[in-house]
């Protein structure tokens, strides 16, 4: 029977990053110009918009954008206008669950509910109508309507990919650098795979995140400008109930929470605080959390509430299994064995390319791999399509330096 949800969210898709040593690339920008449309007003347009292809052998897009909340909103619209994402009429039933959704955005999450003003006037509607979605998300069964409906269709079989996340603390390394590596295993190639670098001007932090659902309104993992980092990982169902009303989806959380953190234990209690669930009671997940101060958290979800794990180890790794309550068995798992026991071997070691050897050991399936350095805000990341020979560099640094300079006028 179909289930509409009212909820901002996308599919469970997961990105996993791992690194392989080989080539290394660095990334120069390619900024492009966002169209302006008639019907918006000044205060959407002025966007600064980067976006190109990284690779013809992958279907990944960097995107770097800045701006308020507003114009990056209007930026990702035309965006989406251009990938043919056409506004489509609501049912009575999914204008009430919009109104109801967008109202808790806007006393929850103010800025994304501001992106959606944005993506609106990007299409030239009137978003206060609440009659019309625009759709980020379309699958087989399944769309995703913006200001906040999810009409799901699917039958969604319990399904645990071999994510990975691992945590090394400044002692790990000589260079004092703590660093965060994810390996996204997923079976099939994700079509909306993006990195995004994002500056907004009106209260949140700079970040830079991994997604493959919904560019601009959620995450897979990522890293914000304070050096706070966080990956995702699948796990089965552990009894946490899925609420029905307004909610945040677990990755729109991760979203705010890069935006407004800037360390583990802010963002700790703002997870505590917030009203999460998941699209499926099958296939939950869990959060690795991490700063550059070196501490690290397991988040989970579990029947009696949200959970929180820490390690006195000099890392700290997160595969698919729990690590708190009856379904703690992550020694079970190779991945965790295998990584927790090459960090162990190297002590003091683990670099970036350290990391990224640790990551390549336990790929399966993997779709891309990363590594963020929470010191230097730099990142590295690989890809499937030439075996992850080829690494590409990035940094949020030198992001920030460039939006900077163009704020004051520069080039």
């Amino acid at each position: 029977m179909k289930k509409i949800i009212t909820i901002l969210a996308c599919v469970s898709v997961l990105i996993i990053t791992a690194i392989a040593s080989g080539q290394t690339v660095t990334v120069a920008p390619a900024t492009t110009s966002i169209a302006s449309t008639p019907t918006a007003s000044a205060e959407y347009e002025g966007a600064f918009w980067s976006s190109e292809k990284l690779t013809p052998g992958y279907p990944i897009e960097k995107i770097e954008v800045a701006g308020t909340y507003k114009q990056i909103g209007y930026a990702f619209g035309q965006w989406y206008k251009n990938q043919g994402y056409k506004p489509r009429p609501l049912t009575a039933d999914q204008q009430a669950m919009a109104r109801a959704q967008f109202a808790f955005y806007e006393k929850v999450y103010p800025s994304t509910a501001e992106q959606m003003r944005g993506v609106y006037a990007a299409y030239g509607l009137n978003l206060a109508d609440m009659n019309i979605g625009i759709p980020v998300y379309e699958a087989k069964g399944f769309q995703c309507l913006l200001p906040g409906v999810i009409d799901n269709n699917t039958t969604q079989d319990q399904y645990v990919n071999d994510c990975s996340v691992v945590f090394t603390r400044p002692e790990m390394n000589q260079d004092g650098h703590a660093r965060l590596g994810r390996n996204e295993d997923w079976p099939n190639v994700i079509s909306q795979t993006a990195l995004i670098f994002t500056y907004p001007e009106n209260g949140g932090y700079p970040t830079v995140i991994m997604t493959g659902s919904m560019p601009g309104f959620v995450n897979l993992d990522g890293m914000n400008s304070r050096g706070l980092a966080l990956g995702y990982a699948l796990v089965v169902s552990s009894g946490y109930p899925l609420a029905q009303g307004p909610v945040l989806i677990i990755r729109q959380a991760q979203q705010l929470v890069l935006e407004k953190c800037a360390n583990v234990e802010e963002a700790i209690v703002m997870l505590r605080a917030l009203p999460i669930t998941f699209l499926s009671t099958d296939n939950l997940g869990h959060i690795l959390l991490a700063d550059r101060g070196g501490a690290s958290a397991v988040v989970e979800f579990l029947a009696e509430g949200m959970v929180v794990s820490r390690t006195d180890t000099p890392y700290q790794v997160m595969t698919n299994n729990y690590w708190a309550g009856i379904g703690d068995k992550k020694e079970l798992c190779w991945r965790y064995n295998v990584a927790a026991r090459n960090l162990k071997n190297t002590y003091k070691q683990v670099d970036m390319a350290g990391m990224m050897a640790v990551m390549s050991a336990i790929r399966n399936s993997t779709q891309w791999s990363i590594v963020y350095d929470l010191q230097d805000l730099s990142l590295g990341l690989a890809l499937p399509n030439d075996k992850f020979a080829t690494q590409y560099k990035f940094s949020l640094a030198d992001f920030i330096a460039r939006i900077e300079k163009w704020k004051t006028g520069g080039k």
